[in-house]
């Protein structure tokens, strides 16, 4: 073979080779009229170290009434350098560029129905090719459709004919056992429960026929986040519920007594392994390491500070919103630490 032809070979069979990154829109299922979450993911296969983000989803405007993207999960405590969502009839747009690589899963598109759309219906949603782009930090490698480097996964609603299940709580009892119960779906034939932690995926774990379920398959000092989908004899599912989480732990001295009970070092190293479990349900850290707890040492401000902080940042990341609490500004040798500052904690992890 000619050298010049046989140049061009390899570097077709090279270019095959060089994987695409991909832009993907997942799927989720609404109550009819009602509206649902759908993930927007990034998947960097060639690792440029992806920045900027740029795409436009289309959708049938007889069907939905509104998209809106939101980042979500650790991208929402990222700081955007530019960010623009701009939505309209029948497609809504977002371009962002962040000062660090977001991760995988950046956001959610909130898709909310236009009423009376026929339950069993499943309704695209396209990104626009021409506007969807990836590029790396200060825009020296931009990714698109068209040079070849970057691949589209479009995604869709379905409308369900069940409700959504409600007012879904999870409790652990003691260490190995969690109770989640939720309130009843007509129409539903059983239900499906699932759940996730140390970050993971969730999956399903039990299939009751009841609003309730007993979780024995649990270990110790563990968060576990929880949501259920009713089924109907179909086999047809409904949204999800909200999400709840629990975590086995028990802790001393429970509930603690205003003016009875004397505040242990204990107290704040079992909050921190608590709150340390909630953190890695939500792909996050444990708390960062405090040389000043420990026995004979003085409870301070600061503890209780650091332990509201990291488990607020983790419930923003899951989805769950944000506890209030008794003082709520702390202040180093003025403020007289309380019972009820160690016992809404403990309420907001369980």
């Amino acid at each position: 073979m000619h050298r010049a032809a046989l140049t061009l070979v390899l570097l077709l069979a090279a270019c095959s080779l060089v994987a695409q990154d991909v832009l993907t829109i997942g799927s989720g299922i609404a109550p009819s009229g009602g509206m649902v979450s759908v993930p927007v993911t990034i998947t960097d296969q060639n690792g440029i170290g992806i920045r900027g983000v740029a795409f436009k989803v289309l959708f049938p405007a007889e069907l939905i009434a509104s998209v809106q993207f939101t980042r979500s999960g650790i991208a929402s405590t990222l700081t955007p350098l530019h960010e623009t969502e701009i939505d309209g009839a029948g497609w809504s747009s977002y371009i962002a560029f962040f000062n660090d690589t977001p991760p995988d899963t950046i956001g959610t598109l909130t898709v909310t129905l236009q009423p009376a759309v026929p339950a069993g219906t499943t309704i695209p949603l396209t990104f626009h090719a021409p506007s969807a782009a990836l590029s790396n930090a200060g825009a020296t490698v931009v990714e698109s459709v068209a040079n070849g480097a970057l691949s589209l996964v479009n995604g869709s609603v379905t409308v369900s004919s069940l409700a959504t299940p409600a007012n879904l709580v999870a409790t652990a009892a003691g260490t190995s056992q969690v109770n989640v119960d939720w309130s009843d779906v007509v129409g539903a034939d059983h239900y499906q429960v699932w759940r996730s932690s140390l970050g993971g995926e969730l999956a399903v774990v039990g299939t009751p026929s009841a609003s309730a379920f007993t979780d024995s398959t649990v270990s110790v000092n563990t968060t576990y986040l929880y949501r259920v989908q009713a089924i109907d004899v179909s086999d047809d599912p409904s949204a999800f519920s909200n999400v709840d989480a629990a975590t086995t732990i028990v802790f001393t001295d429970d509930p603690l007594v205003a003016l009875t009970t004397k505040v242990k070092a204990v107290h704040i190293t079992q909050l921190r392994t608590a709150v340390s479990a909630f953190r890695a349900a939500a792909g996050l850290g444990a708390l960062a390491a405090d040389g000043t707890i420990g026995v004979g040492s003085p409870i301070r401000a600061q503890h209780i500070t650091a332990l509201r902080t990291g488990l607020n940042e983790a419930r923003s990341v899951i989805g769950l919103s944000a506890l209030t609490y008794t003082d709520p500004t702390l202040t180093a040798g003025a403020t007289k630490i309380k019972t009820a500052h160690i016992n809404e904690l403990r309420n907001g992890v369980r």
